[in-house]
């Protein structure tokens, strides 16, 4: 073999087997013995053959590697994230189901006194309303079995959003903005005009709200995206649907809000569509999907880090929306038969 062939396939195998395993190494002789054998004959296959082989190679070294990284934390369970949501369907247990077979994983928590049908995520916390002698409060779950029951009166136990390290609920006319994180920075409390009702609450990892309202005689609603730190609508942006009925949820979706809303008020289609949060403007109209009629109070969406929606009501039925794909999903119930009496949240 001429020296240019042979520096030409050494650095083709060494580029695949970069590309295969990244920052692992394989074996110091596995690229020398498999040049060895691939001069021995000059198959066309051979090359081929060789970049399996060092694919394998690389493979075994990197399985053999894994448990030897510094500073390696242990693998989640893959009954809780990324292909699991959860639900609550006894009182005060959290649960996790899998997406796709709908089969009950593992209990996350049990919290006396939780409200099954409020539930809001935020990273690998939990969260939930309780009613208490001091009132409703909010008790923040984490995976390794903490519970902590925050400072503050929750008024409007509907709602509940949590998102980048803060969390949002009504209390009377106004949307409180707690740091579930920082319990002594000042919370945020934006007045809402007494003539909109408001009928979700969504909040970004940056600390951006969304604002699902409408008029009380009206069944249409538009979304008021505020800044982080705002304590008033001044300022507010406005994405306004062009349907005269919805949207009926929404989400944050990386830099962008989702919003759930029917195809036509008559009809029995939903769609996500998404709207830009710098400006309002529509950006994707979503893919229509059948759904029976879905209203605010009892509809859930949440995305995953997938980027995909689950979109929840209670009792109506669940369905994945995936891109183009939609996928309906079969409820969230335990073995014993109890079935969720709330909508379902996927882990932020």
């Amino acid at each position: 073999m001429k020296d240019g062939n042979r520096t030409r396939e050494v650095d083709l195998l060494r580029t695949q087997l970069h590309r295969l395993v990244e920052d692992v190494e394989p074996r110091p002789d596995a690229l020398p013995r498999l040049l060895a054998n691939a001069r021995q004959r000059r198959s066309p296959w051979r090359p081929l053959l060789a970049v399996a082989g060092a694919a394998a190679v690389a493979a075994a070294a990197f399985v053999v590697a894994m448990p030897r990284l510094p500073g390696q934390q242990a693998p989640e369970p893959v009954s809780v994230r990324p292909d699991s949501y959860l639900a609550a369907p006894e009182p005060g247990v959290i649960t996790s189901f899998d997406v796709l077979s709908g089969r009950q994983n593992q209990a996350v928590a049990r919290v006396n006194g939780a409200d099954t049908k409020v539930l809001a995520t935020d990273g690998d916390r939990v969260y939930t309303l309780v009613s208490t002698a001091a009132g409703r409060r909010v008790v923040e779950v984490t995976l390794g079995g903490g519970q902590q029951v925050l400072p503050g009166n929750v008024g409007d136990g509907r709602l509940l959003a949590a998102g980048g390290g803060r969390i949002a609920y009504l209390d009377g006319n106004d949307v409180v903005v707690v740091h579930a994180m920082q319990q002594q920075t000042p919370q945020q409390r934006i007045a809402i005009p007494p003539e909109l009702r408001v009928n979700d609450l969504a909040l970004a990892g940056d600390g951006r709200l969304a604002v699902l309202a409408g008029r009380h005689d009206s069944r249409r609603s538009l979304v008021l995206l505020l800044a982080p730190d705002a304590n008033s609508l001044a300022g507010h942006v406005e994405a306004v649907p062009e349907a005269s009925c919805g949207p009926v949820a929404i989400a944050w979706s990386g830099r962008d809000v989702a919003a759930l809303q029917p195809v036509d008020c008559g009809g029995e289609q939903a769609r996500v569509a998404t709207y830009a949060a710098d400006s309002g403007r529509k950006i994707g109209a979503g893919v229509p999907f059948r759904t029976p009629p879905l209203t605010a109070v009892g509809t859930r969406l949440s995305t995953d880090s997938l980027g995909r929606f689950l979109v929840s009501s209670d009792g109506r039925g669940q369905w994945l929306v995936d891109g183009s794909a939609i996928r309906p999903i079969p409820p969230a119930c335990t073995t014993g038969g109890v079935c969720t009496p709330g909508p379902s949240t996927f882990w932020s």
